[in-house]
């Protein structure tokens, strides 16, 4: 598990109903429990340092103090609020705690090693570099906290032991973390196996010196038989962030897809369907978009779904973004995607896509969206009561989401929220994840003003305020 899916969690967790203040707790007291279970000592230095994992060892100090003789050495003050929070709760128990000075002996004979967490990478500065050194040759018992010190550099910890939190970490092994001991601190099942808040840390904030086309550019081809399909799922990738927003449409609904938004560039294509004609001039636009939604209001023409095959295998050939909806589903097939594509089909669209009427036992069809994820190289989310998101190596569920959203149209608000995020530079089963959370997210924020009576569009306006709730610039 790298750093940032543990800033899922913990955000997640929060969201699920258990708070970082309790994790951090149950964190401190499994490495204090793992301690005394597994060492013999009478003294103990607990080395923190300022962010969470120094707050993880302040709690663990807190847990063995009153068996053992400890003390807190400080190498950094406690800066975030939960590690402060913690640090003054140390400070009231009455434990020795002393700021870290260049040439303080950090001697104990047990040592935990609470300075630095996940996050950090390159060889370790001053004074965690002669910290380090003195530790690994100090001759006592040493314990990192969820990992060690520096891991992965010349420089870090070489511990006894790590007591790690859920799951192991990239990078860790016996040989550069010791004995590998994994708590469980209370994160809830939901965290993990369902999207949410904490899945937005992968949303791509524009740079503040970005210029028009830098924070993605997405290309929708559909319509025809519809117009209303293309027009929303484009209008849905711009509310999501998307710099531009171009539609390739028939010519017999460009001027309905255009007035749904002067935002929109509207493409005319000749005729009332896409056709294998178009498809020269749509490849000669493709260089230009970051991603393509295909698919949205096209019809079932024969020859729409030859010209829907060719775009698709030229996207593909480009490592182009692409989601595949509607439409588009049964013609995508057999194709193997670049990692870059996103399938959004519901379970009948799954059995044209597939051949396999889905199960109802949910565990059954994780497994088969999973593996037609893998076999196809792309991300399929499978839309329904609660949406399955499968890249073929992980699996996600989203329960966020209303019975309001079974109005027509929704599917290509989604459609168009996932292009944009693709377009921005998300990676597929990212893209998908983060989609779900915020169509479900901006089907919710209507549902409370509109109930039942709600429509597809009335969730365009909504998608930014869904997007502001979740990320720190809005």
């Amino acid at each position: 598990m790298d750093a940032t899916e543990v800033r899922v969690l913990d955000i997640n967790s929060a969201f699920y109903g258990v708070p970082a203040e309790t994790l951090m707790e149950n964190a401190g007291k499994a490495v204090a429990d793992f301690a005394s279970r597994e060492f013999r000592f009478s003294n103990c230095t607990v080395l923190c340092g300022g962010g969470n994992n120094g707050g993880d060892g302040l709690v663990a100090a807190r847990h063995l103090s009153t068996g053992f003789d400890v003390k807190v050495i400080m190498v950094r003050d406690a800066k975030t609020p939960l590690a402060r929070k913690n640090f003054r709760r140390v400070k009231r128990a009455g434990i020795p705690v002393r700021r870290y000075e260049k040439g303080m002996e950090t001697d104990g004979e047990l040592i935990i090693d609470a300075m630095l967490g996940i996050g950090i990478s390159g060889e370790l500065r001053e004074p965690y570099s002669s910290i380090s050194e003195e530790v690994n040759r100090s001759g006592a018992r040493v314990i990192s906290v969820d990992i060690p010190t520096g891991l992965g550099s010349e420089s870090a910890i070489k511990p006894d032991a790590t007591v790690t939190f859920h799951a192991v970490k990239d990078g860790m092994n016996e040989k550069n973390s010791g004995k590998i001991f994994v708590a469980d601190i209370g994160i809830p099942e939901e965290a993990e196996a369902a999207v949410g808040p904490g899945d937005m840390v992968y949303y791509p904030v524009p740079e503040k010196n970005s210029h028009k086309g830098d924070n993605g550019v997405v290309l929708t081809i559909g319509g025809g038989p519809y117009a209303g399909a293309p027009a929303l799922a484009a209008v849905a990738a711009l509310r999501t962030g998307a710099d531009l927003s171009l539609v390739f449409t028939p010519e017999k609904v460009r001027k309905v897809v255009a007035s749904f938004s002067p935002d929109i560039i509207a493409i005319p294509l000749d005729g009332d369907v896409l056709r294998t004609e178009h498809v020269a001039e749509i490849k000669k636009v493709l260089p230009r978009a970051d991603a393509i939604v295909i698919g949205p209001g096209l019809g079932n023409d024969d020859e729409t779904k030859k010209a829907v095959g060719s775009i698709m295998d030229e996207c593909i050939s480009l490592n182009k973004g692409m989601v595949v909806d509607a439409d588009a589903i049964q013609v995508f097939g057999e194709r193997k995607g670049n990692g870059r594509v996103v399938v959004t089909p519901h379970a009948g669209e799954f059995g044209e896509l597939t051949g396999i009427t889905l199960p109802s036992e949910p565990e059954d069809r994780k497994r088969i969206v999973m593996e037609e994820a893998r076999k196809r190289r792309c991300t399929i989310l499978l839309k329904g009561n609660v949406d399955i998101i499968s890249d073929g190596k992980s699996v996600k569920l989203n329960y966020i989401h209303n019975e309001g959203m079974t109005v027509g149209g929704t599917g290509d608000v989604l459609s168009g929220i996932v292009g944009a995020l693709l377009s921005k530079g998300a990676p597929a089963y990212n893209a998908a994840r983060m989609g779900a959370l915020i169509n479900g997210t901006a089907g919710n924020i209507v549902f409370e003003s509109m109930g039942y009576g709600m429509t597809a569009s009335d969730l365009l306006m909504a998608i930014p305020d869904a997007i502001k709730g979740y990320t720190k610039s809005g």
